[in-house]
């Protein structure tokens, strides 16, 4: 009897070890850049007492991750250039604390990812869109399909103006650090 016990013990602690140490958030992280300095070229076309160093360029990083997914929705455009408004920041974190801290924190995963710095991978229209049309958004943006793959629960659609969408997005940009 104990035997059997022991079996099931040992089976049990093997399932736990083999999900504990899939490691699937590691196999998703891009690779760091390459930070090693370039080797600089000599132009051996000029005359040999004129021989000068090229520098090479540095590459521009972009502003966001996924600079190019504006998402689908009502939103077009956003001056991206104004400073951050203090009042819509206060209306968003109330919004946040209501309707998004179930599932959201900033910095750590709970039912959904973290929000932190979420303003340097997608665009003010992709978020926005994104929180005015959620449903569709999850069903046709590769990014957000990915998402809910990966946490396997869909965001439910908040029924947000498009300023309190702003509001939150502003205590989104409030946020960055």
């Amino acid at each position: 009897m104990r035997l059997k016990y022991l079996f099931v013990f040992i089976i049990g602690l093997s399932f736990i070890n083999i999900s504990c140490t899939d490691h699937k958030y590691d196999r998703d992280k891009q690779p760091a850049p390459d930070t090693s300095e370039k080797p600089v070229t000599i132009n051996k076309t000029a005359a040999p007492d004129t021989l000068t160093q090229q520098k090479p360029t540095a590459a521009v990083q972009a502003k966001y991750q996924y600079p190019d997914d504006n998402g689908v929705g009502p939103i077009k455009d956003i001056d991206e250039s104004a400073t951050i408004d203090s009042k819509l920041v206060a209306q968003g974190k109330n919004i946040f604390n209501t309707k998004c801290a179930p599932c959201h924190q900033m910095d750590n995963r709970l039912v959904g990812p973290p929000l932190r710095n979420i303003t340097k991978k997608n665009t003010p229209v992709f978020i926005m869109n994104y929180l005015l049309n959620t449903t569709e958004m999850q069903k046709k943006d590769p990014i957000l399909k990915k998402l809910v793959d990966e946490y396997k629960i869909v965001m439910p659609d908040q029924q947000l103006t498009k300023q309190d969408a702003r509001s939150v997005l502003e205590y989104f940009r409030s946020e960055e650090k």
